[in-house]
């Protein structure tokens, strides 16, 4: 049974920016997920709030540094710079105008949350010697979305795929 797939492609010039602003930045943005786990909660427990995980609570400089992959449209740094309200790179080297940049901001600040796949900084090991950095997404009705990412080399060699949405 085929299944219905989406590819996106980034420079690894621009991407390694956004790594090295996430690894640079003393605090990190949770994701949707980091929520309901434990270690990011002060004391190591969740904190609720009306039966529901308090997101206030999460201590924030305990979330990892990564790449957020928004709607298959852009990655932005999850690093926490005061200086800039977003850090991003647009998809197939697509370049965002100003008013692109601030609806993108916009909705990642309202309440109707954006498709957020969290990528860590270790799955881009090889970036340096990549010609392409590609990611896929591919639709399986048993057990939802998978993401794959690859390093695509400048030799042409078949890349390494890893898959970064499996992760506990």
């Amino acid at each position: 049974m085929l299944t219905p797939t989406i590819t996106v492609e980034f420079e690894p010039g621009d991407v390694q920016k956004l790594l090295q602003h996430a690894e640079a930045a003393a605090a990190h943005l949770p994701c949707m997920g980091d929520q309901f786990v434990a270690k990011y909660y002060a004391g190591g427990k969740v904190i609720t709030k009306n039966d529901w995980p308090d997101v206030g609570q999460i201590d924030i400089a305990r979330i990892p540094p990564a790449l957020f992959l928004v709607n298959d449209s852009f990655l932005m740094s999850n690093g926490i710079d005061p200086a800039q309200a977003i850090v991003c790179v647009y998809k197939n080297g697509h370049i965002a105008s100003e008013q692109q940049n601030e609806s993108d901001a916009f909705a990642l600040g309202s309440e109707e949350l954006p498709n957020v796949t969290r990528i860590l900084v270790r799955d881009f090991a090889g970036i340096e010697s990549a010609q392409k950095i590609r990611i896929t997404f591919q639709h399986d009705p048993r057990k939802g979305p998978l993401v794959s990412l690859e390093m695509v080399p400048q030799n042409g060699e078949p890349a390494a795929i890893r898959i970064v949405n499996r992760r506990q």
